[in-house]
């Protein structure tokens, strides 16, 4: 089996057990090219089944935690080790990222990335799954000035 049905398989397989856990969930699909350096981290996280993870979470009054990545404010994100499910991954990117505990709520948006090689068209499509969950906050932490709690509900779409 090539590159792209194997890494497609994969992306399937997840897809199939999200879709069981959370009944809401929209799934899309990109495609777009990228260097060898990043093809190939896409290859090495698609053979061991990583899946990109993004949490929106959300405090008492609303507001969503955010943390200081890159000059950026972001929601935590991260990828699912060997073995992990997606709840325990997103709890631990959570309180990794910003000292925070959370319950995952719902897995909201899953997006299927086909990615190429631009540096070399025999290259096979490599697939990724990226997944977007909420939760609600259930502890807060000291995750100190690189973490801070927004409100602003059209700020927050932008970043997901």
């Amino acid at each position: 089996m090539d590159v792209a049905s194997r890494s497609r398989s994969r992306v399937e397989e997840r897809l199939t057990r999200l879709e069981a856990e959370f009944d809401s969930l929209d799934v899309t699909q990109t495609t777009f090219e990228v260097g060898s350096e990043r093809y190939q981290r896409a290859l090495d996280r698609s053979r061991d089944g990583q899946l990109d993870v993004r949490a929106v979470v959300r405090d008492n009054d609303g507001a969503v935690l955010l943390r200081e990545g890159d000059g950026e404010w972001l929601v935590p994100r991260g990828q699912t080790e060997p073995g992990e499910g997606l709840a325990e991954a997103a709890r631990r990117i959570v309180r990794d990222a910003a000292g925070v505990d959370c319950t995952v709520t719902d897995a909201v948006t899953a997006k299927i990335h086909g990615i190429g090689n631009s540096d070399d068209e025999t290259a096979g499509t490599v697939y990724r799954l990226s997944v977007v969950v909420t939760a609600e906050v259930v502890e807060t932490g000291d995750g100190g000035e690189s973490v801070r709690w927004d409100a602003d509900a059209e700020a927050i779409s932008e970043l997901v």
